[in-house]
C-alpha cells in the first residue's frame, strides 16, 4: 500500500475524537435505503462519477446518460486509472505470494516484472514505476514487522478493488472501491488536486457498503498522488457525517431529476475542469 496502516489508524482516531459527538441518525444509514430520504425516485444504476460530478451544472451528466455522447478518457483520467491498476497489481501480487507463502525473493521478482511493464507509458512510466514500488516496499516492510511480532498484520488486510453494489441506493450494481484496509474504512486513490466532490465520492461509497454489510462506515481516507520530478504521497481524512449524507442524497437526486426530465443544463463556462474528457465537445470554456 502507498501510505502505512499506522497512518490510516491515526487518521481514524482523529477523526472519532474529533466527531465523537456529531451523530449520525438511522434515516441516513445505507440500511435505510428502503425509506426516505435515503430511498431513490428512481433506480437508475448511476455512477459515482455521475452523482459526485465535477462540472458544477452537471452538463457532462446530461451529455454521458441523457445525449447519449461517448468519449475517450483525457490523458489526465488515463493516467489516474493507470495509477489504479499498478497499485491493484501489486497488492493482488503481495497478498497472494504471502499468503500462499512463496518465497520473497519470488514475490519481489513478479512485482519487477510489472514494473518493468510500465515502460511504454511514455512520460508517466517513471511516476507508475515509483508508485509501484513504494506499495511494494510498503506493504513487504508491514508484512515482515509484523511477522517477527504478535500482533495482527495490516499488509495482509488490504483489499483492493472491491466490488460492490449500489443498488439500493440508486447507484450502479458493480461500483469499485479502491481499498479497504479494514472492514469500516474506505480507502480512495487520486491523482491530481484536492476537489470538494472527492468527500462526496467517499460517502456514495460508504453508503452502498452500509445498504450491503448494515455495518456503520463512518471513515474515509483520501490519497493524493501526483509527480513533480518525484512522487508526492498525501492523506486526508474524512468523517461520513450527517451533512455529507444528505449532500449525496441531494446530489443523487437532482441526478435522477435531470436525466428523467432530460433537460439541458448550461454551459459551466470558464470553470470546466481540465481533466474533463467532454471539454472538445461541450466547448464549456469558450
Amino acid at each position: 500500500m502507498v501510505v502505512k496502516s499506522d497512518v490510516v489508524f491515526r487518521w481514524v482516531r482523529l477523526l472519532r475524537s474529533k466527531f465523537e459527538n456529531y451523530f449520525v441518525g438511522e434515516e441516513l444509514r445505507g440500511w435505510s435505503w428502503f425509506r426516505p430520504p435515503l430511498r431513490p425516485r428512481a433506480h437508475l444504476g448511476l455512477s459515482v462519477y455521475d452523482v459526485a460530478s465535477y462540472c458544477h451544472t452537471r452538463r457532462d451528466v446530461w451529455l454521458r446518460r441523457v445525449a447519449g455522447v461517448k468519449v475517450q478518457p483525457s490523458p489526465q483520467m488515463r493516467c489516474g486509472l493507470d495509477v489504479h491498476s499498478v497499485i491493484s497489481d501489486i497488492i493482488s501480487i503481495v497478498r497472494r505470494g504471502v499468503l500462499s507463502s512463496q518465497d520473497p525473493e519470488h514475490i519481489f521478482s513478479r512485482v519487477e516484472r510489472r514494473i518493468k511493464s510500465l515502460n511504454n507509458h511514455g512520460t508517466n512510466a517513471r511516476f507508475l514505476k515509483e508508485v509501484g514500488w513504494l506499495t511494494y516496499h510498503t506493504l513487504m516492510t508491514e508484512y515482515m514487522w509484523y511477522e517477527r511480532g504478535t500482533s495482527a498484520q495490516p499488509a495482509l488486510l488490504w483489499l483492493s478493488e472491491v466490488r460492490v453494489d449500489g443498488t439500493l441506493i440508486g447507484l450502479s450494481n458493480h461500483l469499485r472501491i479502491d481499498s479497504l484496509p479494514i472492514a469500516n474504512v474506505i480507502v480512495d486513490f487520486k491523482v491530481g488536486k484536492r476537489h470538494e466532490n472527492h468527500d462526496l465520492m467517499v460517502t456514495a461509497y460508504a453508503l452502498a457498503l452500509e445498504s450491503n454489510l448494515e455495518v456503520p462506515v463512518d471513515y474515509g481516507i483520501l490519497v493524493y498522488l501526483n509527480w513533480d520530478g518525484k512522487l508526492s504521497v498525501d492523506t486526508h481524512g474524512i468523517y461520513v457525517g450527517p451533512d455529507l449524507r444528505r449532500e449525496f442524497i441531494d446530489a443523487r437526486d437532482e441526478v435522477i431529476d435531470l436525466i428523467l426530465t432530460g433537460r439541458e443544463p448550461p454551459k459551466a463556462t470558464g470553470e470546466c475542469a481540465p481533466s474533463c474528457p467532454y471539454l472538445g465537445i461541450c466547448g464549456g470554456r469558450d
